[in-house]
């Protein structure tokens, strides 16, 4: 029982620390293009894809990106559920078969957005930051 119990506890814990997770599609592209605001980091992934890249993905958000930044919106999105398909395909336009390899991560506020896929999708990210972040550009205005 008490196993139950504490496996139940750290399954609750992971999910907090994976991502918030969405309702619905459609409340995920209406902050993409802007209804809600701060800056959005999306990891796209593919459940079937490589987990070890999916894991190192999600801990180089939380270390080089989240850890700075925590009120940044940070979300996960697997690109085979079906109501993520009108924001993968049509808004994004992401490649499936290379999230089938490895996750692509977006970073997007007030509408404008970038986004990077590979080994280097993170520093990618980490590096566009200012230009993308409305949160680091109110940051930057604030300081002159």
């Amino acid at each position: 029982m008490k196993f139950i119990t504490l496996a139940v506890v750290l399954m609750m814990l992971s999910s907090v620390f994976a991502g918030q997770l969405l309702t619905r599609g459609e409340d995920l592209k209406k902050y993409l293009q802007g209804a809600k605001d701060g800056t959005f980091i999306v990891l796209f992934y593919d459940r079937e894809a490589p987990q070890l890249r999916t894991e190192d993905a999600r801990n180089q958000i939380r270390t080089k990106i989240l850890k700075d930044h925590p009120s940044f919106n940070y979300y996960e999105v697997d690109i085979q559920e079906a109501e993520y398909s009108n924001i993968v395909d049509d808004m994004v336009k992401l490649d499936r078969e290379e999230v089938r390899h490895s996750p692509t991560i977006l970073v997007t506020s007030e509408g404008r957005g970038y986004w990077a896929h590979g080994d280097t999708a993170v520093d990618d990210i980490v590096y566009h930051l200012p230009k993308y972040s409305i949160d680091m550009i109110r940051e930057s205005r604030e300081k002159v």
